[in-house]
């Protein structure tokens, strides 16, 4: 048995079983593979659902909902595509967790002579223990939340606890997506060590984003309107192509958001106030880690901006019980929607804070051996929260504003519940990344309260 297959494992079990320091980190990625599972099978199971009710015969008794019963599975989809990226994101994230610590922790042990290919396994197989474990601990919350599905009912139909559950080979090929992505995610995050260890020890500043990122997104939302505007989303497989497209629109908020930081902050590093020149200095430093901690929110924006728009009734005269409930089911489809955003960003938030605590351990200490208050390193975390979250929301929402012409919708009327659910979506979200900030305050006065020489 090779060393990395004999030792990952057992060193990726005690550190989840750890109370402090990496564990913490450790328990945490376990925690964010458990919601991205949870989630991943929820939102696959609520489409599935609508298929059903679709393609089986009976289930939809009534003639009138069986006509439209692809535009529910149309509209799950959707939401599918809205919420992919994001979750995807947490699981990469977790995979992602600790970065800094564990890369110097493999860069050590390649100077004691394990070869780059035996430190990459280890690190895999460290991440496959904490998403497999994760996988199982959100099947399970899965499997429990569905006698809390009938609570909710669409078509006029109370959800049935059976109809959510997946078919083992679905279920497989979610669960298979997101053990996938860590993997990847955890290749690509070390490829400094696989290059030298010294590239670690030298921690260089990574090269300035390019302007070319603003003109990707910027052609791609161009060609979404062009296509959509020609494309007849009638066939399914026009349906399918144009979901596609929105998701890499959507996508791409990610390529340009750490651009935008980076343009944002850089006139933050000529100030006097010390903790505006820290974050300013650290999103620059890490412009792409700096919109982790925002990317959930941003996507969160994009969807709220989207259904601004979202209509209250269906027009045409008094409306029938069936286009209320139409109606309804949409707003509901939307609710739901932001309500599993919210969580996402809350737990990507969380564990994006409390992995930067970790990685600037060093940094923090010796800010606070040079006499720097405590309360510099709270107002820090704040402003890597805050100054990011308004360059996500401020880009995310006109861009679902702007694509919601996509689906035809137009302002009949003052979009009240649109309006609504965008400003409640906003507040909770500066509301979630205040919380996230406030609660890494333990993690931040058991880094500097810890005593420690420069070589252990």
């Amino acid at each position: 048995m090779s060393i990395a297959l004999n030792l990952a494992p057992r060193l990726a079990i005690e550190r989840i079983r750890a109370t402090k320091g990496a564990g913490v980190l450790d328990a945490m990625a376990v925690l964010a593979f458990s919601v991205s599972s949870w989630l991943a099978l929820s939102v696959t199971g609520g489409t599935w659902m609508f298929f059903q009710r679709w393609q089986v015969e009976g289930v939809l008794p009534d003639p009138q909902w069986s006509g439209i019963a692809s535009t529910y599975v149309a509209l799950a989809g959707f939401a599918c595509a809205l919420l992919v990226i994001p979750i995807l994101g947490l699981g990469g994230g977790a995979a992602r967790l600790g970065a800094r610590g564990r890369v110097r922790r493999l860069a050590s042990l390649r100077l004691i002579g394990m070869t780059s290919g035996e430190v990459v396994r280890m690190s895999v197989i460290e991440t496959l223990v904490q998403s497999v474990a994760g996988a199982m601990l959100g099947s399970a919350v899965f499997v429990l939340s569905l006698p809390a599905w009938p609570l909710l009912s669409f078509q006029m139909l109370p959800i049935g606890i059976s109809e959510p559950l997946l078919p083992w080979w679905l279920w497989l090929t979610v669960i298979g997506a997101l053990l996938l992505l860590a993997m990847a995610s955890t290749v690509i995050g070390l490829r400094r060590v696989t290059i030298s260890p010294l590239g670690v020890a030298r921690d260089q500043t990574p090269r300035r984003l390019k302007h070319w990122r603003l003109l990707v997104v910027a052609a791609l939302v161009v060609a979404l309107l062009v296509y959509s505007h020609f494309m007849k989303l009638g066939s399914l497989i026009g349906l399918a192509t144009t979901i596609g497209f929105l998701a890499v629109v959507i996508g791409s908020i990610n390529l340009v958001g750490p651009w935008l930081l980076q343009l944002v902050a850089r006139p933050g590093v000529r100030t006097s106030s010390l903790p505006r020149l820290l974050a300013a200095r650290r999103i620059l430093d890490d412009p792409r880690g700096a919109w982790r901690n925002v990317a959930s929110l941003a996507f969160l924006g994009f969807i709220a901006g989207f259904v601004v728009t979202m209509p209250t009734t269906t027009g045409g005269g008094d409306p029938d019980a069936y286009s209320t409930a139409f109606v309804r089911d949409i707003q509901t489809g939307v609710a739901i929607t932001l309500a599993v955003g919210l969580v996402l960003a809350a737990t990507a938030t969380l564990m994006t804070q409390a992995s930067q605590v970790f990685d600037r351990a060093a940094e923090s200490i010796a800010l606070d051996r040079m006499g720097v208050p405590a309360t510099v390193h709270l107002s820090v975390r704040r402003r890597l929260v805050l100054v990011p979250l308004a360059v996500a929301l401020g880009t995310s929402v006109p861009l679902g504003l702007v694509l919601s012409t996509v689906a035809g919708v137009k302002f009949d009327s003052f979009p009240i519940v649109g309006a609504a659910l965008l400003a409640g979506t906003v507040v909770l979200g500066f509301l979630l990344s205040l919380g996230a900030a406030e609660a890494c305050r333990p993690l931040q006065a058991g880094v500097l309260g810890e005593q420690r020489r420069r070589n252990d």
